[in-house]
């Protein structure tokens, strides 16, 4: 018995079981007191359908569509030359078209006349034979931005730009922005100079060969170079 009584009321072990019922009770007070108080939480309203529509743009058509390889008068369009560009490629071509985004030298300063023992002589004419006045001074054949500009077919259909490219030399300077031409060049990838490379292609034009002036034949005489 005395056992017994030392055991419920001194010993450590006792006293750690009566802490530790306590604590367990005041915890599922708290716990129950906490979870009453709680307040509830409410479910969102589901979201009314909406009755709007979005307008979609149409599909877009895979089916390619028929182009006009060539003009009326035989010469090449450029939406015919670039979509089949591997047939062109180093080949001179003749393509027709409008002119667009055009770049020019600008025009050179005027010389400053030269003192009269620098003059050239002039050519003596033969008798009766008159002189035509000298060509004015050829321009610079390039500047910087190099002389070109961009082709494009007359119709609004095609979206297609060819790269031209030309010097000063050529027949670029007498082209007009938004004349329709037909030109002739060499189609290729780089020209020949490597100022310009499109992977897509380009047209080369030729210089012009520079005209001399040639003396007017008297009545009667040949001029010189005919027979």
């Amino acid at each position: 018995m005395t056992t017994l009584k030392t055991h419920a009321t001194g010993s450590p072990m006792g006293v750690f079981v009566a802490k530790w019922a306590l604590r367990s009770v005041a915890l599922a007070s708290g716990a129950a007191l906490f979870m009453g108080c709680e307040p509830a939480i409410q479910k969102p309203k589901p979201s009314v359908r909406s009755n709007v529509v979005v307008p979609l743009p149409p599909s877009p058509e895979l089916v390619r569509k028929p182009y006009e390889k060539v003009n009326k008068d035989g010469t090449l369009t450029v939406e015919g030359i670039l979509r089949e560009r591997a047939t062109y490629i180093g080949e001179g071509v003749t393509v027709r078209g409008v002119v667009t985004k055009l770049t020019r030298c600008a025009e050179p300063p005027p010389e400053p006349e030269p003192a009269p023992e620098d003059k050239p002589k002039a050519p003596t004419a033969k008798a009766g034979a008159e002189l035509p006045p000298p060509p004015p001074p050829r321009p610079p054949r390039t500047c910087s931005p190099p002389p070109h500009f961009f082709l494009v077919d007359k119709n609004p259909v095609s979206k297609r730009e060819l790269l031209v490219y030309g010097s000063m030399w050529s027949v670029l300077p007498t082209l007009k922005e938004g004349a329709e031409v037909t030109l002739a060049g060499q189609f290729d990838i780089v020209s020949k100079d490597g100022v310009f490379l499109r992977q897509a292609g380009l047209l080369i034009l030729d210089d012009l060969p520079e005209v001399m002036p040639t003396p007017d034949a008297p009545p009667g005489e040949a001029p010189p170079g005919n027979p």
